[in-house]
């Protein structure tokens, strides 16, 4: 009897969680890599940062051992700061593994006292009027996300058709980033989480490849991700009430071409990526780099342009970008990274 007994208690509260209310709100979203940010995310820096796979899952970069990463979108016309850390560590060749933690505060935001009767009494008896709200409670709203990714490369070659010509190396590699997210409003009765799962797939021909000095100076790269995978709703709690927010799957389809410019010491890169979030023409984006040391780059993104730039001096980095960011707080971001070869 026990036994029945509790199979219907939880029944009956799953049956109440089905019914609370849905909320037509939009999903928080994760911002993008700062160093990807000057191109509008439309192709992969060929600077890789410890929080490049936000915007590509599936890019491993090269075989830097260490990478430590941290970036602000600075405080801007009194809305919310963002700030993040990111860790990247190649276990081997073949083999990356990063972990990202986000936080970001919303300060001063005011409880207003609720209005007495109607429109019209207020405005025939000042008595019903609001006072100034010098001493309304100042609430506080932060979200923490944190998210950890790994990635796997293989190597293959191309066979030509031509019998006689060489075969072109490449490499085709698989992420994957499980990440979780937790927003509360202190000294409010506010709350939400979800945890969820982002894909990406990442194919590179070292289409200008010479056996003889093991060098290619024109490589291309055909990228697929998708985002917010788990077929999950975003729970929040208000008032002891649950709302459930619809997570919307996301994919980004990205094709970029690397040019090496050996007599130059630099490198162009072009790139496009179609968004599923994003409006009508794909993103488009270009980097430049000056011996691996001074990178500029810049983008469009639907209605916004972007810009950004990079420079890299042995084992430290710093970088700016301005584009139109997803969180809606900034328009300006900073990082620096350091890394261990």
């Amino acid at each position: 009897m026990r036994l029945w007994l509790t199979v219907l208690c939880v029944f009956a509260i799953q049956a109440q969680e089905a019914q609370a209310e849905d909320f037509a709100g939009e999903a928080y979203l994760i911002g993008s890599s700062v160093s990807d940010n000057g191109t509008s995310g439309a192709l992969p820096s060929r600077f890789q940062t410890a929080s490049q796979y936000l915007d590509f899952p599936g890019d491993i970069g090269d075989g830097k051992l260490l990478r430590l990463e941290m970036a602000t979108l600075p405080l801007f016309n009194g809305l919310s700061q963002s700030l993040n850390g990111a860790v990247g560590y190649s276990v081997d060749s073949n083999t990356h593994v990063n972990a990202f933690l986000q936080t970001v505060t919303t300060g001063d935001i005011q409880v207003l006292p609720l209005l007495q009767g109607t429109a019209q009494d207020r405005l025939n008896d000042p008595g019903f009027r609001p006072a100034p709200c010098d001493g309304c409670q100042q609430l506080r709203d932060v979200v923490y996300m944190t998210n950890v990714n790994i990635m796997r490369k293989w190597d293959f070659e191309f066979p030509r058709s031509d019998i006689s010509s060489r075969p072109i190396p490449m490499n085709f590699t698989l992420g994957m980033t499980t990440k979780y997210f937790y927003e509360e409003l202190e000294g409010g009765d506010y709350l939400a989480q979800n945890l969820n799962v982002d894909l990406g797939a990442c194919l590179k021909f070292y289409w200008g490849y010479n056996p003889v000095t093991h060098f290619s100076d024109r490589d291309v790269k055909i990228q697929a991700s998708g985002f917010e995978l788990l077929p999950t709703k975003q729970r929040s709690d208000f008032s002891e009430t649950q709302v459930y927010e619809n997570i919307s799957r996301r994919y980004h389809l990205s094709a970029s071409w690397e040019e090496i410019f050996p007599d130059w010491n630099s490198t162009v890169a072009l790139g496009a990526t179609q968004k599923s979030e994003g409006g009508k023409y794909p993103a488009v984006g270009v980097e430049w780099d000056f011996h691996e040391i001074i990178y500029l780059r810049g983008g469009w993104d639907s209605e916004y342009l972007s810009a950004g730039a990079s420079v890299a001096y042995r084992w430290f980095s710093v970088h700016y970008a301005l584009r139109h960011h997803e969180l809606g707080t900034s328009f300006y971001q900073v990082s620096g990274q350091v890394q261990w070869p």
